[in-house]
């Protein structure tokens, strides 16, 4: 007889539910997830405290291989018994270690990071994101963990965890400078490039580690040549045309004349008047040398056939020479003169005989690649070197505290956060553009059109970098810049820094053509309801969960536009 579960157990499968009590259930058990793990996290700080090193018996302190002390956390917290470790690990059905780990990581959010500790205790947040921010930090002193603490434990569960893994980057980097930056320098020894086995498919995958300023340089460059092929009608994918433009960069010449031929085409343009790479043509207006090109002038054989041809002797000819003239032999002739087929000299015997055979008035004296490998260094010495560079941009944020202390984080966009003095090795050849701090309440101009200025972009950008759909991870320049109240024609002012919001594109179409809705009451703050009616609050500190009671509907009422208050 098999037992079902009741329809109220974990474990049962509910019928008949709506998408209203489906979305109720899963926050409910989102909550007792996160109450479970934080209970466990307490709880192995009990077990800790109940096996301090005065607990050991002082006889396994005598034996070998007996119960020990052991620090599993950093800085600041407190030893424990060694055999303690195995049977709480028993109880969370885990190793060893991987219990050692555990209690490491909630002895060090209690004494290394107590307003992580205290949110943890609230059930605010997550407790595997704080076990992570431990172990991210338990190389620091206990002051620096402290630090770290203060400057990321309000950020945490309110923003997407890949942003508040960057805000924990930036804070370490602020507390531990001098240990990122020799790090850094560690890591720049640490560099290769690898290629995988082949598939059976016929590809192979290359793994280049290196500098994050050569792999931006080298990421444009790729971009450059595989936009170059598709102008030349490469119909692949823009992925297949990066590819195929890495095969491009094997080939140097290859790479460096597409380059240049894109950058300036009209220096690849063939010049009518010049002959530089081509022989000089024959007399054309000379009726005897013209009279039949495809005319084949036999010789009389030697009278010793068994004496070879000597082929390499030179032909004594005080004629002119006709570079036009092909001959059929085994060995080169330098110069071949016109037979004069009306002479009544005696016709050329044994080595003076060669087979002649007119060919068409011009060809090349080189072959084809050494002419474009001509062509590309002439057409290099005419363009301004740094036109043959890709295009990488990198935006830079350097703090004041940063410039004035010389060594600090330093973010850089679709990077990270650094450590500045990495910075500084990369842009010393490097064209840099500095920009005056721009106030982003000084200027809030409206415009007409549906496009948005530049300045009114960067100004959007700088107030929120990434995107603020709630809890969206994406960010940087690429994601949309969507208008907050859907753009209509004919009606003036609607483009502005308080109507625009960025988005990344499934975000963008989830409120254009889906069911969700925002509003946006000032400059950087964001109202969304959700398809069931719940209200997400964006702005500078986060996001919040304002639920879909009454205080949030009269919330998204008040932040409706004045002329559209439903």
């Amino acid at each position: 007889m098999i037992n079902t579960p009741a329809a109220d157990t974990p474990g049962s499968v509910p019928a008949g539910l709506d998408a209203v009590q489906v979305l109720r259930n899963v926050s409910l058990a989102r909550r007792q997830e996160r109450a479970a793990r934080t209970k466990k996290l307490i709880m192995a700080t009990c077990w800790a405290d109940c096996h301090p090193p005065e607990s050991i018996d002082p006889h396994q302190l005598a034996i070998p291989g007996g119960d020990r002390p052991i620090h599993p956390g950093g800085d600041g917290t407190p030893e424990m018994a060694a055999f303690a470790i195995a049977e709480f690990g028993a109880e969370l059905a885990l190793s060893i270690a991987s219990t050692e780990r555990f209690i490491a990581d909630a002895l060090d959010i209690r004494h290394r990071l107590p307003r992580t500790w205290t949110r943890l205790r609230a059930l605010e947040i997550e407790g595997f994101h704080a076990q992570q921010i431990a172990r991210e930090t338990r190389h620091l002193s206990l002051q620096q963990a402290l630090l770290v603490d203060a400057a990321i434990a309000h950020r945490i569960g309110r923003w997407a965890w890949s942003r508040i893994l960057r805000h924990l980057q930036a804070a370490i980097i602020e507390v531990d400078a001098e240990r990122i930056a020799r790090l850094a320098q560690e890591a720049a020894d640490d560099t290769g490039v690898f290629i995988a086995q082949s598939t059976e498919l016929g590809t192979k995958a290359i793994y280049a580690r290196l500098s994050a300023a050569d792999a931006a340089w080298f990421d444009a460059m790729v971009d450059r040549i595989a936009d170059i092929l598709g102008r030349r009608g490469d119909q692949g994918t823009k992925n297949q045309r990066r590819a195929a433009a890495i095969g491009v960069l094997a080939n140097p010449l290859h790479a460096l004349r597409l380059i240049a031929e894109d950058t300036a085409p009209s220096l690849f343009d063939p010049d009518p008047d010049d002959t530089s790479l081509l022989p000089v043509p024959s007399d054309v207006d000379d009726p005897a040398s013209t009279a039949d090109h495809d005319a084949t002038v036999e010789c009389d054989a030697p009278a010793d056939h068994e004496s070879p041809v000597d082929h390499e002797a030179p032909v004594d000819n005080d004629g002119p020479v006709d570079h036009d003239a092909a001959v059929d032999q085994d060995g080169p002739v330098d110069h071949v003169g016109p037979v004069d087929q009306d002479s009544d000299g005696p016709a050329p015997t044994g080595a003076d005989c060669a087979t002649i055979e007119a060919a068409p008035p011009r060809f090349p004296i080189i072959d084809p690649d050494q002419r474009l490998a001509e062509a590309a260094i002439r057409a290099i010495g005419q363009l301004d070197p740094a036109r043959l560079l890709p295009k990488a941009t990198l935006y830079v944020h350097i703090a004041r505290e940063t410039l004035q202390n010389g060594l600090g984080v330093t973010r850089v966009e679709d990077i990270g956060p650094i450590v500045s003095s990495l910075v500084a090795d990369w842009l010393q050849d490097c064209q840099v553009t500095v920009k005056p701090v721009i106030d982003l309440v000084a200027d809030q101009t409206t415009v007409d059109a549906y496009e948005i200025p530049d300045a009114m972009r960067e100004r959007v950008f700088l107030r929120s970098p990434g995107s603020v759909f709630p809890y969206s991870g994406s960010v940087g320049r690429h994601v949309d810049q969507d208008h907050s109240i859907p753009y209509r024609d004919g009606i003036p002012d609607q483009t502005g820094d308080v109507k625009l919001g960025p988005l990344a594109r499934r975000e963008h179409n989830s409120i254009t053509h889906g069911p969700w809705n925002r509003r946006q009451p000032q400059p950087g703050t964001h109202l969304f309801r959700a398809p069931h009616g719940k209200i997400i609050l964006v702005n500078e500190t986060g996001n919040h969960d304002l639920g879909q009671g009454p205080f949030a509907h009269r919330v998204w009422q008040a932040a409706a536009p004045q002329n559209n208050a439903a």
